[in-house]
Protein backbone atom coordinates (compact mmCIF):
# COMPACT_ATOMS: atom_id res chain seq x y z
CA UNK A 1 0.00 0.00 0.00
CA UNK A 2 1.53 3.31 -1.02
CA UNK A 3 -0.24 5.56 1.45
CA UNK A 4 -0.77 5.06 5.19
CA UNK A 5 -4.49 5.70 5.64
CA UNK A 6 -5.94 6.14 9.13
CA UNK A 7 -8.90 4.03 10.17
CA UNK A 8 -11.12 4.54 13.22
CA UNK A 9 -12.61 1.40 14.78
CA UNK A 10 -15.43 1.88 17.30
CA UNK A 11 -15.81 -1.44 19.12
CA UNK A 12 -16.10 -2.24 22.83
CA UNK A 13 -15.24 -5.95 22.82
CA UNK A 14 -11.46 -6.36 23.37
CA UNK A 15 -11.35 -9.63 21.44
CA UNK A 16 -13.04 -8.07 18.40
CA UNK A 17 -10.84 -4.99 18.69
CA UNK A 18 -7.81 -7.21 18.11
CA UNK A 19 -9.48 -9.27 15.37
CA UNK A 20 -10.26 -6.09 13.43
CA UNK A 21 -7.01 -4.24 14.20
CA UNK A 22 -4.35 -6.87 13.45
CA UNK A 23 -5.02 -7.55 9.74
CA UNK A 24 -5.38 -3.83 9.03
CA UNK A 25 -2.10 -2.94 10.72
CA UNK A 26 -0.46 -5.84 8.85
CA UNK A 27 -1.60 -4.10 5.64
CA UNK A 28 0.02 -0.84 6.76
CA UNK A 29 -3.04 1.07 7.95
CA UNK A 30 -2.84 3.32 11.02
CA UNK A 31 -5.62 2.07 13.30
CA UNK A 32 -7.25 3.93 16.19
CA UNK A 33 -9.56 1.88 18.42
CA UNK A 34 -12.15 3.46 20.70
CA UNK A 35 -14.82 1.81 22.77
CA UNK A 36 -17.53 4.47 23.02
CA UNK A 37 -19.32 6.88 20.74
CA UNK A 38 -18.40 10.07 22.64
CA UNK A 39 -14.69 9.24 22.33
CA UNK A 40 -15.26 8.54 18.64
CA UNK A 41 -16.90 11.94 18.08
CA UNK A 42 -13.94 13.67 19.75
CA UNK A 43 -11.44 11.68 17.71
CA UNK A 44 -13.27 12.55 14.49
CA UNK A 45 -13.09 16.23 15.38
CA UNK A 46 -9.36 16.02 16.13
CA UNK A 47 -8.03 13.66 13.42
CA UNK A 48 -8.60 12.79 9.78
CA UNK A 49 -9.71 9.25 9.02
CA UNK A 50 -10.11 7.52 5.66
CA UNK A 51 -12.67 5.07 7.06
CA UNK A 52 -14.79 4.42 10.16
CA UNK A 53 -15.62 0.85 11.19
CA UNK A 54 -18.23 0.66 13.94
CA UNK A 55 -20.41 -1.70 15.86
CA UNK A 56 -23.91 -0.20 15.96
CA UNK A 57 -24.59 -1.75 19.35
CA UNK A 58 -21.66 -1.37 21.72
CA UNK A 59 -23.42 -2.41 24.88
CA UNK A 60 -26.37 -4.76 25.44
CA UNK A 61 -27.96 -2.11 27.67
CA UNK A 62 -27.30 0.83 25.33
CA UNK A 63 -29.80 1.63 22.62
CA UNK A 64 -28.78 1.00 19.01
CA UNK A 65 -29.82 4.61 18.50
CA UNK A 66 -26.41 5.68 19.87
CA UNK A 67 -24.65 4.05 16.93
CA UNK A 68 -27.08 5.68 14.54
CA UNK A 69 -26.39 9.05 16.18
CA UNK A 70 -22.68 8.60 15.50
CA UNK A 71 -23.46 7.78 11.85
CA UNK A 72 -25.66 10.90 11.64
CA UNK A 73 -22.84 13.00 13.16
CA UNK A 74 -20.39 11.62 10.59
CA UNK A 75 -22.81 12.25 7.70
CA UNK A 76 -23.43 15.82 8.85
CA UNK A 77 -19.86 16.83 9.76
CA UNK A 78 -17.81 14.63 7.43
CA UNK A 79 -19.84 13.95 4.28
CA UNK A 80 -18.10 11.45 2.06
CA UNK A 81 -16.32 9.69 4.94
CA UNK A 82 -17.13 6.01 4.34
CA UNK A 83 -18.39 3.83 7.20
CA UNK A 84 -18.55 0.06 7.61
CA UNK A 85 -20.94 -1.48 10.13
CA UNK A 86 -19.71 -4.53 12.06
CA UNK A 87 -22.25 -6.42 14.14
CA UNK A 88 -22.93 -9.80 15.64
CA UNK A 89 -26.55 -9.24 16.54
CA UNK A 90 -27.75 -6.90 13.86
CA UNK A 91 -31.23 -5.66 13.40
CA UNK A 92 -31.40 -5.93 9.60
CA UNK A 93 -33.91 -3.08 9.41
CA UNK A 94 -31.52 -0.74 11.22
CA UNK A 95 -28.61 -1.79 8.99
CA UNK A 96 -30.73 -1.36 5.85
CA UNK A 97 -31.82 2.11 7.02
CA UNK A 98 -28.19 3.04 7.74
CA UNK A 99 -27.23 2.21 4.13
CA UNK A 100 -29.97 4.54 2.87
CA UNK A 101 -29.44 7.46 5.26
CA UNK A 102 -25.69 7.56 5.88
CA UNK A 103 -22.49 6.91 3.96
CA UNK A 104 -22.39 3.23 4.96
CA UNK A 105 -20.52 1.34 2.27
CA UNK A 106 -20.60 -2.19 3.69
CA UNK A 107 -21.69 -4.47 6.50
CA UNK A 108 -19.70 -7.23 8.23
CA UNK A 109 -21.53 -9.98 10.11
CA UNK A 110 -19.33 -11.09 13.01
CA UNK A 111 -20.86 -14.56 12.81
CA UNK A 112 -19.44 -15.02 9.30
CA UNK A 113 -16.22 -13.03 9.68
CA UNK A 114 -13.46 -13.76 7.15
CA UNK A 115 -10.14 -11.90 7.51
CA UNK A 116 -9.24 -11.81 3.79
CA UNK A 117 -12.73 -10.64 2.79
CA UNK A 118 -12.59 -7.99 5.54
CA UNK A 119 -9.24 -6.60 4.32
CA UNK A 120 -10.51 -6.52 0.72
CA UNK A 121 -13.69 -4.76 1.86
CA UNK A 122 -11.62 -2.09 3.67
CA UNK A 123 -9.36 -1.57 0.66
CA UNK A 124 -12.40 -1.18 -1.60
CA UNK A 125 -14.12 1.24 0.82
CA UNK A 126 -11.06 3.48 1.01
CA UNK A 127 -10.49 3.28 -2.75
CA UNK A 128 -14.12 4.19 -3.45
CA UNK A 129 -13.84 7.29 -1.28
CA UNK A 130 -11.01 8.65 -3.45
CA UNK A 131 -12.59 10.41 -6.45
CA UNK A 132 -11.20 9.87 -9.93
CA UNK A 133 -9.47 12.57 -11.97
CA UNK A 134 -12.50 13.21 -14.20
CA UNK A 135 -14.61 14.23 -11.18
CA UNK A 136 -11.89 16.59 -9.94
CA UNK A 137 -11.60 18.13 -13.44
CA UNK A 138 -15.37 18.77 -13.41
CA UNK A 139 -15.05 20.54 -10.06
CA UNK A 140 -12.23 22.69 -11.45
CA UNK A 141 -14.39 23.57 -14.49
CA UNK A 142 -17.43 24.53 -12.37
CA UNK A 143 -17.87 28.27 -12.01
CA UNK A 144 -18.41 28.80 -8.29
CA UNK A 145 -19.05 32.28 -6.97
CA UNK A 146 -17.01 33.46 -3.98
CA UNK A 147 -19.88 32.84 -1.56
CA UNK A 148 -20.10 29.20 -2.64
CA UNK A 149 -16.34 28.76 -2.19
CA UNK A 150 -16.57 30.39 1.26
CA UNK A 151 -19.38 27.98 2.21
CA UNK A 152 -17.36 24.98 1.02
CA UNK A 153 -14.37 26.22 3.03
CA UNK A 154 -16.56 26.69 6.09
CA UNK A 155 -18.00 23.17 5.79
CA UNK A 156 -14.49 21.73 5.40
CA UNK A 157 -13.07 23.92 8.20
CA UNK A 158 -10.55 25.50 5.82
CA UNK A 159 -9.34 29.11 6.04
CA UNK A 160 -10.75 30.79 2.91
CA UNK A 161 -8.14 33.57 3.03
CA UNK A 162 -5.29 31.05 2.90
CA UNK A 163 -6.35 29.90 -0.58
CA UNK A 164 -4.72 31.37 -3.69
CA UNK A 165 -5.82 34.77 -5.07
CA UNK A 166 -8.96 35.89 -6.91
CA UNK A 167 -10.11 33.55 -9.64
CA UNK A 168 -7.96 30.74 -8.31
CA UNK A 169 -9.90 29.88 -5.16
CA UNK A 170 -11.40 26.69 -6.62
CA UNK A 171 -7.97 25.48 -7.73
CA UNK A 172 -6.56 26.35 -4.30
CA UNK A 173 -9.38 24.50 -2.55
CA UNK A 174 -8.83 21.37 -4.66
CA UNK A 175 -5.05 21.54 -4.10
CA UNK A 176 -5.54 21.90 -0.34
CA UNK A 177 -7.98 18.97 -0.21
CA UNK A 178 -5.60 16.84 -2.29
CA UNK A 179 -2.69 17.57 0.09
CA UNK A 180 -4.84 16.70 3.13
CA UNK A 181 -6.38 13.60 1.52
CA UNK A 182 -9.86 15.19 1.72
CA UNK A 183 -10.96 15.16 -1.93
CA UNK A 184 -13.77 12.72 -1.11
CA UNK A 185 -15.25 15.20 1.38
CA UNK A 186 -15.00 18.03 -1.17
CA UNK A 187 -16.76 15.97 -3.85
CA UNK A 188 -19.58 15.05 -1.44
CA UNK A 189 -20.11 18.72 -0.53
CA UNK A 190 -20.07 19.87 -4.17
CA UNK A 191 -22.68 17.21 -4.96
CA UNK A 192 -24.87 18.63 -2.19
CA UNK A 193 -24.29 22.20 -3.36
CA UNK A 194 -24.89 21.48 -7.06
CA UNK A 195 -26.82 18.24 -7.56
CA UNK A 196 -26.20 16.83 -11.02
CA UNK A 197 -23.01 18.82 -11.61
CA UNK A 198 -20.76 15.82 -11.05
Amino acid sequence: MSKRHSILIVEDDPWWQEVLREPLEDEGYAVTILSDYQEARRALDEHRFALVILDLLLDEAAPMLDGERLLAHIARRYPGLPCVIVSGRGDTRVVRDAFKQYHVVDYVDKGQFDILAFVELVQAAIGASTPDHAVIRRILNERFDLEEIKNLCFDLDIDFDSLEGEGKKTRGLVAYCRRCDRLGELVALVRQLRPGAL
